[in-house]
């Protein structure tokens, strides 16, 4: 438990692939944090641009070039997941803040979180809420999130607003790596992960995130909405759920509208 005087030392593991043009405004948004017991973990995944150079630059920032996976994932999903997993065994802080290296965090980000763990004792992963932060450095709040995260795919806030604690991250990193889910973000199978088997899934009423909108990001690139592999990606989802249930609590998935309507789809265009 973390004492109401006590300051956790926290890990911001910032996971990056190709981000050179986003790496110097992320790193500095961690260093510049209010709360300052920190430490900055920055993992490149074999980027073929400067993001590991510039990030190297940072004498405050412990920067790891890690060797990419061989797969047959064509998308990066996985291949995230698997940097986040080699930070978090870098890592030294009770507490630990996840962070794609094109987003970053509002000044009292870090501060908020380890209030938030303080008071709540018992809790074990916390979300935060995003503010949309566009390349004419526009931004946009968003508040439109379901409580209970998973039930309406995707109404669960980002992987950069995701702050945890240490020993649940290594808890589940079996469920975080299972590769027949390859489609799969780290956001969403936490929030099941915290939805069904911890019961713990909570959204702080605080923006402390911003949430990068990049119109070529695989994201908006390969997963269009009502593109197949938008539809692939959500078949995968309900078969996560369902294994999540089975595994954890040893009963069936309730097979709703929506996961009728999605086999249905995939049969056809499958």
């Amino acid at each position: 438990k973390l004492l109401l005087m006590e300051k956790p030392l926290v890990s911001i593991l910032i996971a990056s692939y190709n981000k050179e043009k986003f790496v110097k405004r992320c790193i500095k948004s961690c260093l510049n944090q209010s709360y300052k017991n920190i430490e900055i973990i920055f993992v490149d995944d074999q980027s073929s641009d400067k993001s590991f150079k510039i990030a190297s630059q940072f004498k405050k920032v412990k920067v790891f070039k890690k060797k990419r996976l061989i797969s047959n994932n064509k998308f990066n999903t996985f291949y995230q997941i698997d940097t986040y997993v080699f930070g978090l065994k870098k890592s030294k802080g009770r507490l630990i803040t996840l962070l794609d290296s094109d987003d970053f965090y509002k000044k009292n980000k870090i501060e908020n979180i380890v209030r938030y763990f303080r008071k709540m004792q018992n809790k074990h992963i916390v979300f935060d809420k995003p503010i949309l932060y566009f390349k004419n450095n526009k931004s946009l709040v968003l508040n439109e999130f379901h409580k209970r995260g998973y039930k309406i795919w995707p109404k669960f806030p980002p992987t950069s607003c995701i702050s945890l604690k240490k020993k649940i991250f290594y808890k589940f990193i079996k469920e975080l790596k299972l590769k027949k889910f390859h489609l799969l973000t780290i956001d969403f199978r936490l929030a099941v992960i915290s939805n069904i088997i911890l019961n713990d899934f909570y959204i702080l009423n605080k923006h402390l995130t911003y949430y990068y909108q990049d119109e070529t990001g695989e994201s908006n690139y390969f997963f269009k909405k009502f593109n197949k592999n938008w539809w692939n990606r959500r078949k995968q989802a309900h078969e996560y759920i369902k294994y999540i249930y089975k595994k954890y609590k040893n009963t069936n998935y309730q097979k709703n509208l929506d996961y009728l309507i999605t086999n249905l789809i995939n049969k056809i265009i499958n």
